[in-house]
């Protein structure tokens, strides 16, 4: 591949339907960097550059410790490129893969971390769309980054900018997959469940039904299967309501298993039911 002024490329990271990503050394600074290249073919294709360019300003702009940092964009001589932070870790997939499920704990504190992001991004009107363990990078010191932002949506006034079908099937709510107007972060808390589902079960999640049942989870902590089944709850009426819901039931559970907190009911869902369970 021809060279980008600034950049030295020495492997590939991984590879897309139309961009890849590879290890390249930023020579301004010193430091490695992951570098994200639209592949010349795509390069005339109106919606791709749209696409890239609308992941390079998200990126950019935004700040979060979970959340992968874009350095910088640009094209040179018809290649368009994005430079991010490289992290220097495995995908959440590849750590299932390689070392089975997670721990109770350890899922509880993904979830966490990924609640954090999902908070940060709905905060400033933007969903995801794509949460998996594929698009989920895990750096050294346990620190979980949300990364890959071709699927993002920004709203406006309540409306998503566009209205369509996108996400990966297993991972993607619902709403979603029936291209609902509207689609907003819970789509995204739907993602985080059916990533927490794969991380703890080590198995695919079931593919989304509206009308379906919770997922089964035999043999997982009940307390990691009853966040995942109402992150999972295929009626926006069951689903958590807001991240901040979550993460205020995942800080009680860390309380709880640490002894700083006695059990409490806590919201079933979003409706003001209560039948916590844990003791």
């Amino acid at each position: 591949m021809e060279a980008i002024p600034g950049y030295v490329i020495d492997r590939k990271l991984s590879s897309g339907g139309t961009s890849g990503v590879y290890r390249a050394l930023d020579l301004e600074s010193g430091h490695h960097i992951a570098l994200k290249i639209l592949f010349p073919k795509w390069a005339k294709d109106p919606r791709a550059l749209e696409l890239m360019e609308r992941e390079a300003w998200l990126l950019k702009s935004l700040s979060h410790p979970n959340v992968v940092r874009g350095l910088a964009s640009g094209h040179w001589r018809g290649l368009h490129w994005l430079a991010m932070e490289w992290i220097a870790g495995p995908t959440a997939l590849e750590r299932v893969h390689r070392g089975g499920p997670l721990s109770t704990a350890a899922v509880l504190e993904l979830g966490r971390q990924l609640g954090e992001a999902v908070r940060h991004l709905g905060r400033r009107g933007i969903v995801h769309g794509d949460i998996k363990p594929a698009n989920v990078l895990l750096a050294p010191g346990g620190v979980a980054k949300l990364c890959d932002f071709g699927f993002a949506r920004v709203r406006r006034a309540g409306v998503a900018d566009e209205e369509a079908v996108f996400g990966t099937v297993a991972y993607a709510a619902p709403e979603q997959m029936e291209g609902e107007p509207g689609v907003d972060s819970r789509a995204d808390l739907y993602g985080l469940g059916a990533t927490l589902f794969h991380m703890v079960t080590g198995k695919m999640p079931p593919l989304p039904d509206k009308w379906g049942g919770l997922p089964v989870m035999a043999g997982v902590a009940r307390e990691v299967k009853w966040i995942v089944q109402h992150l999972m709850a295929p009626s926006l009426k069951d689903r958590y309501g807001s991240a901040e819901l979550l993460l205020g039931d995942l800080g009680h559970l860390r309380d709880l298993r640490e002894g700083r907190a006695r059990p409490r009911p806590v919201p079933s869902r979003v409706r003001d039911e209560f039948h916590w369970e844990f003791n």
